[in-house]
């Protein structure tokens, strides 16, 4: 900048009718020898600071002369406020600078008076962050946002936002922060402390990001719990609630930050000793809390006490066990995805300890049956599912106190009671004209109408999965109902004696006549009928002959066209899977045996979905050869029934197979005579839930008996169908009936419009608040829609919204956005909103 500039910016600076005083502190004294040399307007005089003069000059400019203009030149840079005499006089000038900041704040649009701030930063101002910070786009610069800008380009922060650049530095870690070195160098890290004490009421005279976090979680935790916080944690609240609560609550949601955030937390949790005094804070507090694990852990440790001292009807703020289970599940509490599996375990062992209480025999066999086919099956899937979830967890000392009550309670209660009483009354004469379906009939009753059906012929695929008990085969009808290409409904079948693999595959196949001796050896119509695929294809072609038979996994890994070249010109096509009885019966993975089962649905409605894709096939029929038995614990010797097995044929562990009726009060025998008047085999199973002692090992999941279990076969008939169907989300609205805000917390109630269905599919929301510009001034709030029930009231979602600090006008317009989870930018609705809040600030 040369004189004559330099000369006309200081005249512009001191003309006007009142008095003014410029400072020029000039740090390399690069204009020293010019100072003589300089002509002010009239009336402006010049005042040349150096070592010795800062009392006379404070005294000339403040008693001496008091009217006349003054530059106050100084060749060296400005000393910190602490140790400048004259500081108060430069805060109410004017100030001048000559280097090339000045000449950047006019290609920036930077007003004078942030020309101090600019300086503070002069290390910052090199090519690359000039770039970076003039991307930023900030308009109506002040001291305040110019500082947040240098911040956002030194973090690598894209937009103006402290909250981002927050976040940022927290995930840069607690110690050893780069980005915070990064202001330490420019000199902003002061700054940057005042910044967070205004945004967030984090002061601290040795600031650090740990302790920053410690008042940020405090401070959310102290909101949710309303107040009742340990006192020891009151010293770290900060007056800015909102903010806290939605800083934190986007730490927690953001799929990059919520990790850290747990680390952070654990960290903090040991801190603040928060295992001990977390038991100072009452459970209708921390049942809404997701700031720590501990108060997770802290509700299943009450759950499984209450469980275990059968005190199944506690409540906590009006919710049951099971609806504190399935709350702590959702996606508004940060710690449900770790401890989702705990609660689901605990949720079965309540519905198990329940519906095991409030079961009752029925009177009559066919009552039986219905009542196991239409509710008590569920005792059975409540048991799969906790040991399901259970094995995922580990054997912690709280989990085995549940394992043990689960165990007790499902085996001497439920099933042992259960199956004695159901053995006493299934006598001969009862098994023999029991109305219910036979599993010998299924080719004629299923396979051959279905061909038909419509009036017209149709392929049928019938898939048979080895140990698929009811249960199971009732939540695939489940999965199946929610996949619009599936029409399916199931039935039941009573199975053949003894319940196992060779008799019940034979059962299946067309036939007139099954014939077995007392050596399990099997004919079907003359054809001999073991465990081999050839032979009971070459059954089944003999009543069909464009038919064939099929493993599992040979079709499901089979290519497409392989797959079409299996299918193509069969009438009929049976498919055998083994996931379950292979893995049940081997002594080294019999405790597998509910993942088997959980796989074996996945897997059949995979190949539904795959063979209707490849080839059109729109009938088939899902049933399985027999049941099973599984008890977890091992067997004690009380459980095993020893007898002389001196002149019995074939001994298994749940049957026994002989050419005449055993005597045993702990069995019962049943002649197989129901099958064929050639048949003059007796079959004997223990009339309990127990075990035929015998060699061998395998003793936890068993089948061949004539347990419920064991017997109740399923039939799922499916109808799938081929192209687009008309399918679409659930819709979500808005049910809360106000428009106006007028408190920084609001609860609104959002309605799912229909139940999830095989048309309908559930939708994943975000819901948050914005202002007339867009910007977001609430944490996000996800919304799951994914209800089946027809019941409205159990679709409906209540949920909690913070709003942010800052100046809200009634005048001015404010929406509730409902988005898309996995992209905000597709909305789903819009409503507009009033706020009337005072002393946001």
């Amino acid at each position: 900048m040369d004189l004559q500039e330099i000369q006309n910016k200081l005249n512009t600076l001191l003309a006007g009718t009142e008095r003014k005083i410029v400072f020029w502190y000039d740090d390399d004294a690069a204009y020293a020898e010019d100072i003589p040399n300089l002509v002010l307007a009239e009336g402006n005089k010049i005042w040349q600071l150096n070592d010795h003069n800062w009392f006379e000059t404070k005294l000339l400019l403040e008693e001496r002369d008091t009217e006349s203009n003054y530059l106050v030149y100084a060749p060296f840079a400005r000393p910190e406020d602490k140790e400048n005499s004259l500081v108060d006089i430069f805060y109410y000038s004017e100030h001048f600078y000559t280097d090339k900041l000045v000449q950047l704040m006019g290609d920036l649009s930077i007003p004078a008076e942030c020309q101090d701030e600019m300086k503070k930063y002069k290390k910052f101002w090199n090519a690359t962050n000039t770039t970076k910070f003039q991307n930023l786009q900030i308009t109506d610069y002040t001291s305040e946002k110019l500082a947040l800008g240098v911040m956002c380009v030194l973090a690598g922060i894209k937009t103006v936002s402290f909250e981002e650049l927050m976040k940022k530095i927290v995930l840069a870690g607690m110690d050893d922060n780069a980005i915070l070195k990064k202001f330490a160098t420019n000199k902003i890290d002061k700054v940057f402390w005042q910044l967070c004490e205004i945004q967030y009421g984090y002061k601290d005279t040795t600031p650090t990001i740990l302790k920053f976090m410690v008042t940020m979680i405090v401070t959310y935790t102290d909101t949710l719990a309303d107040g009742n916080i340990p006192k020891e944690w009151k010293t770290f609240l900060s007056g800015k609630q909102n903010d806290d609560v939605v800083f934190v609550k986007n730490l927690m949601n953001n799929e990059e930050s919520k990790a850290v955030y747990d680390d952070i937390a654990d960290v903090i949790a040991r801190e603040l000793n928060a295992r001990k005094l977390m038991k100072n804070i009452p459970l209708e507090n921390i049942v809404a809390c997701d700031s720590f694990a501990l108060f997770d852990e802290n509700i299943i440790d009450w759950i499984i006490s209450k469980i275990e001292d059968n005190m199944l009807d506690e409540k906590i703020t009006g919710l049951t066990i099971p609806e504190i289970c399935e709350v702590r599940t959702k996606l508004c509490y940060h710690y449900a995805d770790k401890y989702r599996i705990n609660y689901l375990m605990l949720y079965n062992a309540f519905h198990l300890i329940k519906g095991v209480s409030l079961r009752s025999y029925k009177p009559q066999l066919k009552d039986v049956v219905e009542d196991y086919v239409e509710s008590t099956y569920m005792i059975d899937t409540y048991y799969r599912k906790f040991y399901y979830f259970m094995d995922q967890i580990g054997m912690g000392e709280n989990v085995e106190k549940i394992k043990e009550l689960v165990e007790n309670i499902y085996t001497n209660k439920y099933l042992t009671d259960f199956v004695c009483k159901w053995n006493q009354a299934l006598t001969d004469e009862l098994y023999n004209t029991c109305p219910d379906m036979r599993q010998e009939d299924f080719y004629e009753t299923y396979v051959k109408p279905f061909r038909r059906e419509d009036g017209r012929d149709g392929k049928v695929i019938v898939i048979i999965s080895d140990g698929m008990r009811y249960e199971c085969a009732r939540e695939l009808l489940d999965n199946l109902d929610l996949d619009e290409k599936c029409d399916a409904k199931i039935s039941h079948m009573l199975s053949v004696l003894p319940s196992e693999t060779t008799l019940g595959m034979a059962s299946l196949l067309p036939h007139k006549e099954i014939v077995v001796d007392e050596n399990l050896d099997v004919t079907v119509d003359g054809m001999h009928c073991g465990n081999s695929m050839a032979e009971r294809q070459k059954i089944l072609q003999t009543a069909i002959p464009r038919s064939a038979c099929y493993d599992f996994d040979q079709v499901m890994n089979a290519k497409k066209d392989e797959i079409r070249q299996m299918l193509q010109d069969k009438d009929v096509v049976y498919i055998y899977q083994n996931q379950i009885d292979g893995r049940g019966e081997s002594s080294r993975s019999e405790n597998e045996v509910f993942y088997a089962c959980q796989e074996a649905i996945e897997e059949i409605q995979a190949l539904i979905r795959r063979i209707t894709g490849y080839v059109s096939a729109t009938r088939y029929l899902i049933t399985a050869d027999h049941g099973f038995i599984y008890k977890r614990d091992k067997l004690q010797e009380s459980d095993k029934i020893s007898m002389d097995k001196a002149q019995i044929s074939v001994v298994n562990k749940r049957y026994l197979l002989s050419a005449d009726r055993v005597q045993n009060d702990a069995v019962i025998s049943r002649a197989l005579t129901y099958l064929s008047k050639l048949n003059n085999v007796y079959v004997t199973t223990p009339i309990g839930a127990d075990i035929i002692k015998t060699k061998g090992g395998g003793q936890n999941y068993v089948h061949g008996g004539s347990s419920l279990q064991e017997m109740i076969v399923p039939v799922i008939k499916v109808k799938t169908f081929t192209g687009k169907q008309d399918t679409g989300m659930v819709n979500v609205e808005l049910s809360s009936f106000t428009s106006k805000i007028t408190s920084i917390e609001v609860r609104l109630d959002f309605m799912q419009m229909e139940p999830v269905s095989d048309t309908r599919k559930p939708r994943r929301l975000v819901a948050f608040f914005v202002d007339a510009k867009g910007n977001k001034i609430s944490y996000d709030v996800p919304l799951i829609a994914n209800v089946r029930d027809t019941d409205a009231r159990k679709r409906v979602m209540n949920e909690k919204f913070t709003l942010k600090s800052g100046k809200y006008s009634r005048n001015e317009d404010y929406f509730l956005v409902l988005a898309d989870m996995d992209n905000e930018r597709v909305e789903h609705h819009r409503y507009k909103f009033e706020i009337d809040i005072v002393d946001m600030l």
